[in-house]
C-alpha cells in the first residue's frame, strides 16, 4: 500500500500533540510494511527539500513561508504541482491530518484516490466557534472537508459525540481509533513529592489558570506545593498567566520554563510529583498517556477523551473547571506519596495496552476498508 500522508506537524516539527500522534501513526505504518510519502512544513527551513528516512518512508518538507502558504494558511496547490510533479500519481490513500492540505488534497485526489482524514480536534468546538470572519472560513474548511472525505479516524468517543449531535450523517463513515505510545526507556522517579509538573500547549481551554488558581487555595500546603509550567503559547496569553502568577504572589510557587525539546520534557515527567492536565476541553489525552507510560503520577480533570483514559483507579481526578477539587488533589497528592506511587504503577500497566504496535492491526485495517 502506498499512502501519501499531509500533516502540518511531523517528528521535531512539532507545536502539540498532532506531531506526536503523526509521528506515531507513521512510524507504526512503516513497520508493518505500509509505504508512506509524508509533506510536512518546517519552521526553520528556507527551501523545499525531500528526506529519505527508509524505503519506506520518505519526507518533504516546505519552509512556512509565503511561496508556499497562501490564504489562510492553505498550501498552494500550483507551487507544488510546479516543483514536485511527482506527487501528482496514482496513491492508494491520501492520509490529511491537517486543514491547510485541503485544497491540494482535493488536487491530488482528482475525485479518484479515497481521502483518510484524522482528526485532531473540531475547531469550531476547540476555538468556541469564534466569528471572526477568518475562523469561520477555516471552521467551514473543515466541515466540507469532513463530508467530502471518504474515511474520518476519530481518536476518542468524545469526538464521536460531537459528530452525533452535529453531523450523525457521517457516522457510517467514522472509525475511532486511540492514539498510542512506543514503550519508554525513562522511568518516573519519586524524588520531587512537591514539584507538580504543567506539560503541554499554553490555551485558555487547557485550564492553566485554574491550576495557577489551584495552587494559591491550597491553604496551610501552599507554600509547599510547586508548579513547573513547560510549554508556549502566544505572547499574550503567557503574559496574561505570569501576570495572574504575581497578582497572586505566587513568584516562589509557580515558575514558567517555556518549550523544551523532547528528551529534556522526558527528564520533567520524571522528576515530578505529578504531572496534572487540567483542561476543560480534550479530544485524547496524548500528554497523559505518556506521562503514564513513563509512570509519572496523573492529577487529571474529568473533561473529553481523558475521562476514557484515565478514571480513579490510574489517577486523582476532578471535574473541568473545579477548582476547588483540583486544590484538594494537589494537596492529597502532595501528602500521600505512597498512593502516588500506586497510580504510577497501575497507570504505566494501563499506558503499555496502548502501544503501537498493539494498535497496528486496526489502523491496517481502517486504511483497507477505506481504500476500497
Amino acid at each position: 500500500m502506498k499512502i501519501l500522508v499531509l500533516t502540518n506537524e511531523f517528528e521535531d516539527e512539532s507545536f502539540g500533540g498532532a506531531a506526536t500522534a503523526a509521528t506515531g501513526i507513521a512510524h507504526m505504518l512503516e513497520q508493518v510494511g505500509v509505504e508512506q510519502t509524508v509533506v510536512v512544513p518546517r519552521s526553520d527551513w528556507q527551501e523545499a527539500r525531500w528526506l529519505g528516512q527508509s524505503p519506506r518512508l520518505r519526507i518533504l518538507g516546505l519552509p512556512r513561508n509565503p511561496r508556499y502558504f497562501g490564504h489562510l494558511g492553505m498550501i498552494k496547490t500550483e507551487v507544488l504541482r510546479e516543483q514536485f510533479p511527482e506527487l501528482w500519481q496514482n496513491w492508494d490513500l491520501i492520509h490529511i491530518q491537517a486543514i491547510n492540505f485541503t485544497p491540494l488534497a482535493y488536487a491530488l485526489a482528482q475525485e479518484r484516490i479515497p481521502l483518510l482524514y484524522s482528526v485532531y480536534s473540531f475547531l469550531r468546538e476547540e476555538l468556541g466557534n469564534r466569528q471572526e470572519a477568518a475562523m469561520q472560513a477555516q471552521f467551514k474548511i473543515q466541515e466540507e472537508l469532513l463530508a467530502r472525505c471518504q474515511g474520518i479516524h476519530l481518536i476518542s468517543q468524545s469526538q464521536r459525540s460531537y459528530l452525533v449531535g452535529y453531523f450523525p450523517e457521517l457516522l457510517a463513515k467514522t472509525a475511532v481509533l486511540p492514539l498510542g505510545i512506543h514503550r519508554p526507556i525513562e522511568r518516573w522517579q519519586q524524588k520531587n513529592s512537591n514539584r507538580f509538573l504543567y506539560l503541554g500547549r499554553l490555551l485558555d481551554y487547557k485550564g492553566i489558570e485554574d491550576l495557577i488558581r489551584a495552587v494559591e487555595r491550597g491553604g496551610r500546603s501552599r507554600r509547599q506545593l510547586h508548579l513547573d509550567i513547560v510549554g508556549k503559547g502566544t505572547d499574550a496569553y503567557v503574559k496574561y498567566l505570569k501576570s495572574l502568577v504575581l497578582t497572586m504572589k505566587l513568584e516562589s510557587n509557580i515558575q514558567f520554563h517555556g518549550w523544551r525539546p523532547t528528551p529534556e520534557v522526558k527528564q520533567w515527567m520524571t522528576q515530578a510529583a505529578a504531572l496534572v492536565i487540567p483542561s476543560r476541553r480534550e479530544a485524547f489525552g496524548l500528554v497523559a498517556l505518556e506521562g503514564m507510560a513513563v509512570g509519572t503520577p496523573l492529577i487529571v480533570s474529568r473533561a473529553g477523551g481523558l475521562r476514557e483514559l484515565v478514571n480513579e483507579e490510574y489517577a486523582l481526578t476532578f471535574e473541568p473547571g473545579n477548582i476547588r477539587q483540583l486544590a484538594e488533589a494537589l494537596v492529597i497528592a502532595l501528602n500521600n506519596p505512597a498512593r502516588c506511587q500506586q497510580f504510577s504503577a497501575k497507570g504505566c500497566e494501563r499506558a503499555l495496552g496502548f502501544e503501537w504496535s498493539r494498535l497496528a492491526p486496526e489502523y491496517v485495517a481502517l486504511l483497507e476498508r477505506v481504500k476500497t
